[in-house]
């Protein structure tokens, strides 16, 4: 039983690094990492590609999502608003 717990452990761990890979939705940045932790405790991060807004339009749904109970430091929410501003900005 243990040997089986620690080979689904090892295969977690080594799969979690792989996972972030599977967005290729979202383009590379400073923020991308954090927001595809953050946000795919509860959907699809790339959802936000098919979105266009402007700042305060991002700052607003991503404290829509903080409200609704996502898993994130102030600090993280804002890396995430930033990204999500450059990454798909209003067009």
């Amino acid at each position: 039983m243990k040997l089986i717990l620690a080979s689904a452990l090892s295969l977690s761990v080594l799969a979690g690094p792989a996972l972030a890979d599977d967005f290729k939705l979202l383009p590379e940045g400073p923020g991308r990492d954090v927001t595809v932790r953050v946000c795919a405790q509860c959907h699809s991060p790339e959802i936000a590609a098919q979105q266009s807004l402007d700042a305060a339009g991002w700052k607003a749904l991503v404290d829509q999502m903080a409200n609704n109970g996502a898993n994130g430091t102030d600090a993280e929410f804002d890396t995430i608003t930033k990204y999500l501003t450059v990454a798909f900005p209003a067009k």
